[in-house]
């Protein structure tokens, strides 16, 4: 039994140093850490966005879909695709909305897809990479398009609402833009 139990322990440490070193290599590789969007920002993002089946919601670096499991949950006739570079979050993002027809997943760099289509996107992302993402999203998305931006501005763009966490208003806020 302690045989079993140390084992199950070095395989478990052996899989926690592979993400581990994934994760540094992959954050110094795409300059991006992988952060899961907070709950009172996902609470907040699936009780406001109030979306229609016409819309197409866009997750860019989604992660583990944690965001987008949600709002799929709260809105089954509304398509959402959800973009990731990584591996590992892909693989659980493929695995917590492995039953939810709406949404559809793709493992890539967001500078390389075509986000016209989208009716409202969301991302979370850091200081550094905002002014890139700014420069993308002006020159892909159509008049009208929301966006939503977790904790980091667009530079260039106009807030038209600041969303802060009812809890702690003074922390980071979900920043709205309309393209």
């Amino acid at each position: 039994m302690l045989l079993a139990f140390l084992l199950l322990f070095l395989v478990g440490t052996i899989i926690a140093v592979i993400f581990s070193i994934n994760a540094l290599i992959n954050t110094l590789r795409f300059g991006l850490p992988y952060v899961s969007t907070p709950h009172w920002a996902v609470d907040w993002l699936t009780g406001n966005l109030n979306l229609k089946s016409s819309d197409l919601v866009y997750e860019l670096g989604c992660g583990d879909a944690r965001v987008l499991a949600a709002l799929a949950r709260k809105y089954p006739a509304t398509k959402f695709i959800g973009i990731e570079i990584q591996w590992w979050p892909y693989l659980l993002a493929k695995w917590r909305t492995r039953e939810q027809r709406n949404v559809q997943l793709a493992r890539g760099d967001i500078f390389q897809c075509d986000l016209f289509p989208a009716t409202v996107v969301y991302g979370f992302f850091i200081t550094g990479f905002m002014p890139k993402l700014a420069a993308k999203l002006s020159a892909n998305l159509r008049p009208g398009t929301g966006v939503y931006s977790y904790g980091f501005r667009l530079p260039s763009w106009t807030t038209s609402e600041e969303i802060a966490n009812p809890k702690k208003p003074s922390g980071s806020r979900i920043l709205a833009y309309r393209r």
